[in-house]
């Protein structure tokens, strides 16, 4: 086994570990080339305090006058009071010093008189409920009858009526309209009868003139449906006259 021994060395334990990347260099920053030319301009700079250090105070010959304030202005009128006629005299001054004269009343007299004339109030009726002396007003306790004895007791209410007689107006008016409401069906008179029955001969013998003139041979489909056809408004016209021979009387329903 052999010693080496080392003398000369730069070496450190810290240098051993990895060191830090460096930082990236920085940007430039950035100028405006507007503000450059300011510069160049020299303008001077104004506008960069908060005000004055010590407020200029006016003069005493510019003093503050009315609506100069920094409130709100007085509004000046254009108005002009244009008066028409005669104006009313300017009261005098002897006008003022008239008063009315006092009257000559005297006040004892009338309040004796007042106090004579005037009743002694009535004492309100009370109740000794128990013998320690315990008091109590008669009117509304209970003791007396008091609603049973007024003049209302026992009829209906204003509000009630009212409504009554609201309803009964309404069940007049419906039954007023019922027993003044026209029939539905209708007499028909003997001068309209005759023209109904008149009228409905000449549409018959109409239809069975048109009727008697079909072919007598019905070898086709449409000749024998016009002549079914025919035969059917024949019997109902026969049936309709029939009907309104037979009763004189006819009502007709709208």
């Amino acid at each position: 086994m052999s010693i080496v021994e080392i003398i000369n060395h730069d070496e450190v334990i810290y240098r051993i570990l990895d060191k830090p990347p460096p930082e990236p260099p920085k940007t430039p920053r950035y100028e405006s080339q507007l503000e450059r030319q300011l510069k160049e301009l020299k303008i001077p700079k104004l506008r960069r305090t908060f005000g004055y250090a010590e407020t200029p105070l006016n003069p005493p010959e510019k003093f503050l006058r009315q609506g100069e304030g920094v409130g709100h202005p007085i509004k000046k009128s254009d108005h002009k009071c244009n008066v028409s006629g005669k104006l009313p005299p300017v009261p005098k001054h002897n006008d003022f010093a008239k008063r009315a004269e006092k009257p000559n009343t005297n006040f004892r007299v009338l309040n004796i008189k007042k106090v004579i004339k005037a009743k002694p109030k009535t004492p309100e009726p009370r109740l000794v409920d128990t013998r320690d002396g315990h008091i109590k007003k008669i009117k509304g306790s209970g003791e007396i009858p008091e609603y049973c004895l007024r003049k209302d007791f026992g009829q209906m209410p204003a509000y009630l009526v009212k409504r009554n007689r609201r309803i009964q107006k309404q069940l007049d008016k419906i039954k007023y309209a019922e027993e003044h409401k026209e029939s539905l069906c209708k007499l028909i008179s003997a001068q309209e009868r005759q023209e109904l029955l008149n009228d409905l001969k000449s549409n018959w013998q109409i239809l069975q003139k048109a009727f008697l003139q079909l072919p007598m041979l019905t070898d086709t489909i449409p000749k024998i449906l016009r002549k079914t056809k025919m035969e059917q408004e024949l019997r109902q016209l026969e049936k309709d006259i029939a009907l309104v021979e037979s009763n004189p009387y006819i009502y007709i329903y709208e």
